[in-house]
């Protein structure tokens, strides 16, 4: 998970966010495989307040920049009864912030009962090529001996 600082109220806010923006971009550009890191999906994130300390997301500027994206972008911005220019243009809007992380992260239990499952499906799968090899050396052993 990587994080960029924003200030996310006042004139300075929509020129942060856009910063953001840019700089996830250039980490999908740059990510490193290798170690399986790799921008998924920008969350744009804030509590709520009043008309005036959400104005930022108003802005036509950020309003493009998020449209533009590559990378999906979900925006979290207030509470469920606040919206912003930005709501509409992002890939999805989240009622709240959490709302927003529990889309995109799922629980630790969900996950390792997956990779639970799939350990037991390649074991199955080994087992079972174990099985089918053990019974080909048995056959052709069989075979040989009766040649011989």
């Amino acid at each position: 998970m990587l994080i960029y600082p924003a200030q996310v109220q006042g004139d300075a806010a929509p020129g942060e966010v856009i910063a953001g923006l840019r700089y996830f971009h250039q980490e999908l550009r740059h990510q490193d495989l290798r170690r399986g890191e790799a921008v998924e999906v920008i969350i744009i994130a804030r509590g709520g307040g009043s008309a005036e300390d959400l104005a930022a997301f108003n802005h036509e500027g950020l309003a493009r920049t998020v449209a533009e994206s590559e990378i999906p972008v979900i925006s979290a911005i207030g509470h469920e009864t606040d919206f912003t220019i930005m709501d509409f243009v992002a890939d999805l809007r989240a009622p709240t912030p959490s709302a927003a992380a529990e889309l995109v992260i799922r629980s630790r239990q969900e996950i390792e009962a997956q990779a639970e499952d799939l350990y037991q499906r390649l074991e199955r799968a080994a087992r079972y090529r174990l099985l089918m090899a053990r019974q080909e050396l048995t056959e052709r052993a069989h075979t040989e001996r009766l040649r011989a």
